[in-house]
C-alpha cells in the first residue's frame, strides 16, 4: 500500500475527526482504516448494527459504508443512521463496485453523499474523505452559531422549529406517532410576583443535563425552547411515552441528593406540558397544545399531575 502521496493533515481539527469504517469483511475493513488512520481518528465496525451502536455513543465526522453486508444491509443501516439527530451532517459514503444506475440512485434515496469503487485507489480515496470531512467541519463551525444554545450546549429553539417541521410533516405521511414535551424552570418567587425570577448560570446547566438524562433513545431531541423552558420532541413516540418522560424527569428533579447540584435545585419548581399527535384538539399545532398545558399546569394547585392532556 503506497501512501508516499497521502501526507496527513496538520491541522488538528481535521487530525481529531472520527472516521469509521463499516464492511464485514475484516481485510477491507483493516485496508482502509490503514489507509486512513495517518489522518484521521479511524474505527472499524463489522456489521451494520454494531456501526449504529457506535454512531449513538461517538457520532463520527464520516462513514464509509459497504453497500453489501451480511444481516443489515448497507442501505438500512444508512437510512437509521440518518435518523439519528447527531448524524444529520455526517457524510456517508458508499463502498462498492457495484457501479449499476439502480443501485447508485438507491444510495442516493438511502442518504448516501458520495460512492468509493472497488478496488480502492488509495490517493483518491484520500483526497475524496478529506474534502468531504473539510465540508462537514465547516457546516458544524456554522450550525454551531446558528442551532446550538451556547449556554448549555444543547439545541436552540431556532433548530426545535426545523426539527418539528420535519418530524410532523414525515409522522402525518407515514400515519406514525410523534409526542412533545414542555417543561419549564421557575423559582418561590413565581408565586409572588407575575414575572418569574432569573434561573441561575449553574441551576440551568444542572437541569439541562437532567433533562438529558430522561431521554430514551438517541433519536429524541432535547432543546432550550426559551430562556427558562426545555423541550423535547419525541419521534415515534406516542403520548403514554411522553407521560413516562415527564414521570422519570420530576421524579430525578425530586430525588435530587444534597450534594452541590442538589444544592444549586433548591428553591425551584419544574412544571410539564405535553401534546402528542394522537391526542392533538383539531386546528392546534404540537408545540402550541404543550404550550397551552405548560400553562394550565403551571398555576395548579400541585407541581405534578397524572394527567396532562
Amino acid at each position: 500500500m503506497d501512501n508516499s502521496n497521502a501526507r496527513p493533515n496538520p491541522d488538528p481539527k481535521v487530525q481529531s475527526a472520527i472516521v469509521l469504517v463499516v464492511d464485514n469483511n475484516p481485510t477491507t475493513a483493516e485496508f482502509l482504516v490503514l489507509a486512513l488512520q495517518p489522518h484521521y481518528r479511524t474505527f472499524s465496525a463489522f456489521s451494520g448494527e454494531d456501526a449504529i451502536g457506535f454512531c449513538v455513543s461517538h457520532a463520527p465526522d464520516l462513514v464509509i459504508l459497504d453497500l453489501h453486508m451480511d444481516g443489515l444491509d448497507g442501505l438500512l443501516t444508512c437510512k437509521m443512521l440518518k435518523a439519528i439527530p447527531s448524524m444529520a451532517n455526517c457524510p456517508i459514503v458508499f463502498a462498492t463496485a457495484d457501479t449499476s444506475t439502480e443501485q447508485e440512485i438507491n444510495c442516493w434515496d438511502a442518504g448516501a453523499t458520495d460512492f468509493i469503487n472497488k478496488p480502492f485507489v488509495i490517493k483518491s480515496l484520500v483526497k475524496r474523505v478529506s474534502a468531504h470531512i473539510q465540508a462537514k467541519l465547516h457546516k458544524d463551525l456554522i450550525e454551531n452559531a446558528i442551532f446550538v444554545d451556547q449556554q448549555t450546549g444543547f439545541y436552540n429553539r431556532r433548530y426545535f422549529n426545523d426539527c418539528l417541521k420535519k418530524h410532523a410533516s414525515l409522522a402525518a405521511r407515514n400515519n406514525g406517532p410523534l409526542s412533545m414535551v414542555l417543561f419549564e424552570i421557575s423559582d418561590d418567587q413565581l408565586f409572588k410576583n407575575s414575572k418569574s425570577s432569573k434561573i441561575s448560570d449553574k441551576q440551568i446547566k444542572v437541569l439541562s443535563q437532567l433533562f438529558a438524562q430522561s431521554l430514551m433513545r438517541p433519536l429524541d431531541i432535547l432543546t432550550r425552547y426559551s430562556e427558562n423552558q426545555f423541550a423535547i420532541l419525541l419521534p415515534d413516540t406516542f403520548i403514554f411515552g411522553a407521560k413516562h418522560i415527564i414521570q422519570k424527569t420530576l421524579t430525578a428533579f425530586n430525588e435530587m441528593s444534597d450534594d452541590e447540584d442538589g444544592r444549586a435545585l433548591q428553591k425551584l419548581n419544574i412544571f410539564a406540558g405535553l401534546a402528542a399527535l394522537d391526542a392533538l384538539p383539531k386546528n392546534m399545532t404540537l408545540d402550541e397544545q404543550a404550550e397551552k398545558i405548560l400553562l394550565q399546569n403551571k398555576y395548579a394547585t400541585n407541581h405534578f399531575q397524572e394527567d396532562y392532556y
